[in-house]
């Protein structure tokens, strides 16, 4: 009896010395996390295992988080070149019992050391040291090489009786590697000797590129064959400073003395790094205008430069637009106001006038060889006719005169907002003046004004509007008007011909055409 008592007391004290372990075990446990305020970022938990079949890794996940492959790549570094495998393409996804082979990977009879990593986070997952025998060869081929670049010093060597310098070349470590062919793109990174190798690349065509910091990147193609080892030697060159190019992008061909001229010119960096120049315009020897422009590598801008001329600059002017490495140049006549030329021919097709006229001029020009070009307003109390082998009214240009005639054996066009008017308004008797558009191939009078109009208190005779095209006739949102207002007026007539199709969309005719 005394006996079976004590050994309840015995358990007793045990169950309470337990009690009092747990209970000690859960507070110190709580009262770290609660003392722990800080919070880390969630890393990668994964366990692989590497394993090497001859010159062939096989990477296996056999625990842990399942990994995005576009996050995984394994880098392996032998005989002093690093190698990166990356786990994609193909994307997907390496899980629980998958497993990755990249053929041959590593270098047999060498220490290879492979580590495996979670770039986003560059957490490394794992690594190892593998020792590979020579086993049965791949069909595939590998690339290796040497990348060089230009030394900082340079020598200089006699020959005959001059000095010339010749640059040396030294091993660039660290530069990147990357071949792209049927295998898809591998790439390497040179150790200390300038030295990369790539290994497992199907046969077939390749291009190698190489890049490091500060330098221009250099590519080779190179035929990679089964079961050997192709050798591509790249050089590397320093990037070039920048480097401006200038080509004039537009610039107004004539002006009257006083009026601005604009330039526009488009500035491109050619060289191979980021700068900044001044573009500056000269007339003569004279700077007139320049602006600051700062360029990347590979781009363009164009800039607007102006000149503002003045009375004494009537003639021809050479202006020149100066970026620093480059430069280009154009010339602007510059017109005496007092006898301001209107229009031009170009007889050989150039796009330059090789004869001027001025509106008085042009009344009395009739036929001319070439290409007749109404660049101005021309105002004057005068029939205007003129016939040449093309005629062109330019865009904007009014011609406002007694009566107007233009034949053109080819095509005759007259420009969007252009207005061609002979139209008269009297207090008695108001009488327009024809207004004859013949072409021997297309007429264009698009988005223009044609009037012949007559207003009068009484008698009023409207002109009438000839337009005659031996192809096409385009007057799509044109404005044709040949009215006679007031008391015994008169309308004039609206003709069109056409050899080829007549387009008048948008057009309006007051009268109606014939």
């Amino acid at each position: 009896m005394f006996q079976t008592t004590r050994r309840r007391a015995q358990s007793s004290s045990t169950g309470a010395i337990l009690l009092v372990a747990v209970f000690l075990l859960v507070t110190t446990t709580l009262g770290t996390a609660l003392l722990d305020g800080t919070a880390t970022e969630p890393q990668p938990t994964m366990s692989a295992e590497f394993d090497a079949e001859a010159t062939d890794l096989r990477i296996t996940h056999v625990g842990g988080d399942a990994l995005s492959d576009d996050e995984l790549a394994a880098v392996v570094r032998a005989n002093g070149s690093a190698t990166r495998l990356p786990f994609a393409p193909p994307s997907g996804e390496f899980a629980l019992g998958d497993n990755r082979t990249f053929s041959d990977a590593l270098v047999a009879n060498a220490s290879n050391d492979v580590r495996l990593y979670h770039e986003p986070s560059g957490t490394e997952i794992e690594r190892a040291t593998l020792t590979p025998r020579s086993g049965p060869t791949a069909e595939t081929g590998s690339i290796e090489g040497a990348i060089v670049g230009p030394d900082a010093a340079s020598t200089r060597v006699a020959s005959g009786a001059s000095l010339a310098v010749r640059r040396s070349v030294v091993p660039l470590p660290g530069a990147t590697v990357v071949v792209d062919g049927p295998g898809g793109a591998a790439e390497a990174t040179t150790g200390p000797g300038g030295a990369y190798r790539i290994n497992g690349l199907e046969p077939g065509e390749y291009e190698v590129s190489a890049t490091a910091p500060g330098f221009a990147v250099s590519t080779a193609a190179a035929e990679v064959e089964r079961n050997a080892t192709t050798t591509v030697d790249l050089r590397l060159d320093p990037l070039r400073p920048a480097e401006f190019d200038v080509e004039i992008a537009g610039a107004d061909r004539r002006v009257d003395a006083g009026d601005p001229v604009t330039l526009n010119a488009t500035v491109e960096n050619v060289g191979g790094e980021s700068g900044t120049q001044t573009v500056e315009l000269r007339v003569g020897e004279e700077r007139v205008d320049s602006v600051e422009v700062e360029l990347g590598r590979g781009q363009r801008r164009t800039v607007s430069l102006r000149w503002q001329t003045l009375p004494t600059d009537v003639g021809e002017r050479t202006l020149t637009v100066d970026a620093g490495d480059d430069e280009a140049t154009t010339t602007v006549e510059v017109l005496d106001a007092a006898t301001d030329a209107v229009a031009y021919v170009d007889r050989d097709g150039d796009g330059e006038p090789d004869e001027t006229y001025t509106a008085v001029e042009l009344a009395f020009l009739g036929p001319v060889d070439g290409h007749l070009v109404v660049f101005d307003d021309v105002g004057v109390d005068l029939p205007v006719g003129a016939a040449a082998d093309r005629v062109t009214v330019r865009e904007g240009v009014t011609i406002r005169a007694a009566a107007v005639s233009f034949e053109a054996a080819g095509d005759l066009s007259v420009g969007r907002g252009a207005s061609v008017d002979t139209s008269s308004q009297e207090f008695f008797g108001a009488d327009a003046g024809d207004i004859s558009l013949r072409a021997g191939g297309d007429l264009s009078v698009r988005d223009a004004a044609v009037t012949a109009s007559a207003s009068a208190w009484f008698g009023a005779s409207a002109g009438d509007i000839d337009l005659t095209a031996g192809g096409d006739a385009d007057l799509r949102d044109g404005a044709f008007e040949a009215v006679g207002a007031g008391w015994f007026a008169g309308d004039g007539r609206i003709s069109v011909t056409a050899g080829g199709t007549v387009q008048t969309d948008g057009a309006s005719f007051d009268p109606e055409r014939e």
